[in-house]
């Protein structure tokens, strides 16, 4: 059983992640709010998008491996999300982790969703050359698996 090593003495299942991820795309998709964004963004390929969440909560959680960041699907997310679209899809991850997991485990996704939050909203206050230098720092530091650290 992987830890978080950031915060060893919060436990996560692979069933733990695969409950969380399911949970969250099903609220995802139910959210008129949303519906439309992801339609654009997802399309049809849920299943897809779930297993890449999936893996990139891994990568970012367990740091057995770097996380796999599609930088062209980043990009169509900032051209498609607004910064109230991402508090809200942070705001149902959490939701949904206090649903799925302890308390406790449920705060370390909780940071997750936050740094990852703050990092795309950064980008979206920006405009043309400096978003896409923005774009790319984001892409690299979570391709690195440094979403959690504050360098």
């Amino acid at each position: 059983m992987p830890f978080p090593p950031f915060a060893p003495s919060v436990y996560f299942e692979e069933a733990d992640l695969a409950a969380l991820v399911a949970e969250f795309s099903e609220r995802v998709r139910r959210s008129p709010a949303l519906r439309p964004a992801m339609d654009r963004l997802v399309g049809n390929q849920w299943e897809e998008a779930e297993a890449a969440t999936t893996a990139f909560l891994r990568a970012t959680l367990f740091l057995e491996r770097r996380p796999d960041v599609d930088g062209d699907w980043l990009a169509k997310s900032i051209r498609t999300l607004d910064a109230t679209s991402i508090d809200q899809l942070a705001d149902i991850l959490l939701d949904c982790a206090l649903v799925v997991l302890p308390l406790h485990s449920a705060a370390v996704v909780a940071e997750v969703s936050d740094a990852l939050a703050r990092l795309l909203k950064d980008v979206l206050a920006h405009d043309g050359v400096m978003r896409q230098r923005l774009l790319f720092k984001v892409q690299s530091r979570l391709a690195a698996g440094a979403l959690m650290s504050s360098v």
